[in-house]
């Protein structure tokens, strides 16, 4: 009998703060006060529904779009939260309000046009390394609630006016098969949470 354990996280990213979050920061912008539930209308909506699909800032996939959290949706408005250099590396913050465990991955999409939505395959053209150089993937160290401070380095050689920063959190703690045919905690379909912010590189 195959067991189910399906948990809840909750997080948000919040520099450079999300399009859902930037309100908290002093952006006249509408406020989403469920900006820590950005998780692709659930396990159940995204896996069982949507097969694993999900919006790329968040938004549960077959929700019409323009969906919430893109552009031209009601927090899609392409407001410019950060300005980086070519290169530099900068300090991502994301808070957990409920950890799960697993990983955090973050990319980059020169979009250049606050009226386009941007493309996962653009995104994934650009994912940002660990500054320690240890790969593209920030495994969570404990199971506690807490603030996390990431260091990443952007690309060299890409610009834009308007980039859009995502940032993908699969949760670790839910029942399923692994690669090998055995069975764990953290293996087969994980909880998702997205979100994204506009961002400038010069």
């Amino acid at each position: 009998m195959t067991k189910v354990n399906q948990t809840v996280g909750h997080g948000r990213l919040i520099d450079p703060p999300s399009r859902s979050s930037m309100w908290r920061y002093g952006f006249p912008t509408k406020r989403n006060f469920n900006d820590n539930e950005l998780f692709c209308g659930g396990y159940q909506v995204q896996w069982m529904l949507n097969g694993g699909k999900c919006g790329i800032c968040g938004d549960a996939w077959d929700v019409p779009r323009p969906r919430p959290n893109e552009a031209g949706g009601i927090y899609g408005n392409g407001i410019i939260v950060r300005k980086y250099r070519n290169g530099q590396v900068i300090t991502v913050k994301v808070q957990l309000t409920a950890n799960h465990l697993g990983f955090f991955e973050f990319k980059l999409c020169p979009n250049n046009d606050p009226k386009k939505v941007a493309t996962q395959q653009c995104l994934d053209r650009h994912p940002l390394v660990l500054a320690d150089g240890s790969g593209y993937k920030y495994n969570i160290p404990h199971a506690k609630p807490d603030t996390f401070h990431i260091h990443v380095r952007l690309p060299r050689g890409l610009f834009c006016k308007q980039c859009v920063f995502q940032w993908t959190y699969t949760s670790g703690n839910n029942w399923g098969t692994c690669a090998d045919g055995t069975q764990r905690v953290g293996c087969g379909p994980q909880e998702t949470f997205r979100n994204c912010a506009d961002v400038a590189v010069e």
